[in-house]
Order: C-alpha cells, then structure tokens, then sequence
C-alpha cells in the first residue's frame, strides 16, 4: 500500500494522521517537528515520554504540535 493509498484510506475510516511541516535534526539522533494537531486547543497543552530507547515532549497549541524527540 502507498503512503496516498493509506492517506486515503483513512480520510475514509475516520482516522487522523498528522503531517510533519517543518524538521529540524540535530546529531544523528535529535530533532525538533512542527505537525499539524487533530484538535485545536486554546489553552496549551503539555506532554511529555520517557523510554529506555526514547524521549518525546512537546506542547500542543492553536492546531500544531511542536515537538522534540530524541533515540538513545
């Protein structure tokens, strides 16, 4: 199945996927994304995750997620 395929099918099914619009890589590992949110929040909403292999956190806010993540 392409990515237009999948796209597609889950415009159809009712599934969001979210869209990377600008990276930012740091080191081989690091990066800082500005996606697109399924939900328009006023009020900033913070979240964070920490794995034995990974780091994720970022804030949600006015329909895009900032968010930063890191692989060990």
């Amino acid at each position: 199945m392409t990515s237009e395929q999948y796209e597609k099918w889950a415009r159809e099914n009712g599934h969001f996927i979210s869209k990377v619009i600008i990276r930012f890589f740091f080191g081989r590992f690091g990066g800082i994304y500005i996606l697109n949110a399924y939900k328009f929040n006023y009020i900033p909403k913070f979240y964070f995750m920490n794995s034995k292999y990974f780091i994720e956190g970022g804030i949600s806010w006015l329909g895009y997620i900032v968010e930063y993540q890191w692989n060990r």
